[in-house]
Formats: C-alpha cells, sequence, structure tokens
C-alpha cells in the first residue's frame, strides 16, 4: 500500500495511506458542498450542534495517526479507530445533506413501493399487528434491528485486528458510497417511511415495542412538509424509505465478515434482521431489495479506487 508521511519539524512522522487520505478528500467535498448550501440556501446549518461529533471524529482521525506510528505492534487499533472516525464523518456530513433537501411535501414512489408489498402479500400495519400478538416478538426484533451499528462495529475491530487492511478500506469505500447513491437516490425520488401515512395504534405500537412508530412518523411527516427552520444534530432522522440504508448496513455485515468468526452469528442475525427492517423501519420489501442492490453497485467504484491506491 502507498504510505504518504505526513511529519512535522522535531516530530516523529505519522502515516495515513493513499485509500484513507482518497476518502478523506471525498468528505472534504461533502463538507464543502454542505458549506455552499448553508452559505447560499435558505436551509440553515446549526453547526455548533454537531460540534461534539466532529471535533470528536477529527481528534480520533489524529489520535489513530499517532497510535499507528508510536505504536506499530499494535498499529490495527489506530486503524480500527481511523475507519470509524472516517465513517462516521462522512455520515454526519451526508446526513445534513439530506435533511438540508427538506422540505420534500410530494414523495413520488408511494404507490409503486406499495404496490410491491400487496404484490408479495406483504403489509405493514398488518404486519405489526402480528408481532404485537407474540409475547417478547417485538421486543427481540426490535434489539436484531439496533443491532446493525454494534455489529459493523465490531467487524471493523475485528478486520483491523486480523490486518486485513484493503478488505477494511473496501468496506468503508463500499459504506460510503452506497449512502452517496441513497442521496442521489433519493433526490430524484423523494420518499418517506411508510409510518407517516400508516397510523399504528398506540397500544399495537406499544405491544409490538415499536421503534418507528406513528409518533416519529408525525416528526418525519412534518420536516418532509415544512423543512427545518435550522439543521441540528438532534433533529437527525431516518427519513429516507427506498432504497434502505439500514438494509445496506445488513449486506456490509454479512459480505465482509466473510473469513471470519462472526461471519455465521452476523449471517443469522441479518436473516432476522430482515423482518426486524420490515416491522420495527416500517420499509417496504422494495427498500430492502434497493439496499442490497446499492450496496452492490457501490462495490464496483470501491474496487476501481482501491485498486488505483494499492
Amino acid at each position: 500500500m502507498t504510505s504518504i508521511s505526513l511529519a512535522r519539524s522535531g516530530t516523529r512522522a505519522s502515516y495515513f495511506h493513499k485509500a484513507e487520505l482518497t476518502f478523506m478528500a471525498i468528505i472534504l467535498i461533502a463538507v464543502s458542498v454542505n458549506v455552499l448550501v448553508d452559505a447560499t440556501g435558505p436551509q440553515k446549518i446549526g453547526w455548533g450542534s454537531f460540534g461534539l461529533g466532529l471535533s470528536g471524529a477529527v481528534g480520533l482521525i489524529a489520535l489513530a495517526g499517532y497510535y499507528r506510528r508510536a505504536y506499530p505492534y499494535a498499529a490495527w487499533i489506530g486503524k480500527a479507530m481511523l475507519t470509524v472516525s472516517l465513517a462516521s464523518l462522512l455520515g454526519i456530513m451526508l446526513g445534513i445533506l439530506f435533511h438540508q433537501q427538506m422540505p420534500r411535501p410530494t414523495p413520488v414512489l408511494t404507490e409503486a413501493l406499495l404496490a410491491m408489498d400487496h404484490w408479495f402479500g406483504y403489509d405493514w400495519p398488518t404486519a405489526v399487528n402480528w408481532v404485537a400478538n407474540v409475547p417478547y416478538l417485538g421486543t427481540f426484533l426490535r434489539y436484531v434491528y439496533l443491532s446493525s451499528f454494534i455489529q459493523i462495529m465490531m467487524l471493523i475491530c475485528l478486520l483491523a485486528y486480523m490486518g486485513r487492511n484493503r478488505q477494511l478500506d473496501m468496506m468503508m469505500y463500499t459504506n460510503g458510497l452506497s449512502l452517496v447513491l441513497v442521496y442521489v437516490m433519493w433526490q430524484a425520488y423523494p420518499n418517506i417511511s411508510q409510518s407517516t401515512y400508516l397510523p399504528i395504534p398506540v397500544d399495537v405500537a406499544m405491544a409490538a415495542d415499536l421503534v418507528t412508530n406513528s409518533a416519529y412518523g408525525a416528526i418525519l411527516l412534518d420536516m418532509a412538509q415544512n423543512g427545518l427552520p435550522v439543521v441540528e444534530m438532534d433533529k437527525i432522522k431516518g427519513a429516507v424509505a427506498f432504497p434502505s440504508y439500514h438494509m445496506v448496513m445488513c449486506a456490509l455485515a454479512v459480505c465482509f465478515a466473510r473469513g471470519t468468526k462472526l461471519f455465521w452469528p452476523f449471517l443469522i442475525i441479518n436473516i432476522i434482521m430482515i423482518p426486524a427492517i420490515l416491522v420495527h423501519g416500517a420499509h417496504h420489501i422494495a427498500d430492502l431489495i434497493g439496499g442490497v442492490l446499492v450496496m452492490a453497485v457501490a462495490m464496483i467504484p470501491s474496487a476501481i479506487i482501491l485498486k488505483r491506491c494499492y
């Protein structure tokens, strides 16, 4: 792998590899777009609310570079920290960009997405009601649904520990470019969660321990119709239905866990993740298919970029 030394006078050099620096360049492009939209558009960004997250990620990048150079015998720790921080930074930037595009009061895919659900014989309110009538099933699926980020963190640490840096970079790029593709597709075909227009009774939602309930749907609907006066950290929501980024993470975990001890546990968990995403994420079947396809497509430019970096 090509390494670039970022040496400073009087200090030991720390190293970031070409693939990592290229990813940082992508992040800087996203930052520049956000700053430009913030300066020229009506939607403003409350940068202060993102201060802790952004400064933490930037600090972790610096620490990772130092740790890798100062403690070469434990360089994998620096690699894991760097991957987490870079992925987080791009996620924050694209999350801001998503919400800057609100309001989007006229979803264009709703009827088509519902039609595909009906073709498969699937109906979200019916599924939620069924889960609500099975004791503890809703809570179990809730924990599975909320495990996606934990799975990704575990996999990053394991791949770094195993020294599979190219595989880890491929995972980082695939995740990042998947987010970009989700944004592009949402711009072309704006859509929001079906929790915004298919209300679930409060008692049913409580019995199912539902994550994306009608109260959450009301927040998404207001955001889609009226936008946000200021985009702030606590206002960031998972508004996109198609394609499902949650399904992207599901596919990422299984795909990049191959050849590790996490593969079979992740495969089992993420098979269960499919109904968990449908129920707790209020997603359509097409959303899940779209998520897998987005990840598969994102792997192509990721492989091309990494081929030039290694």
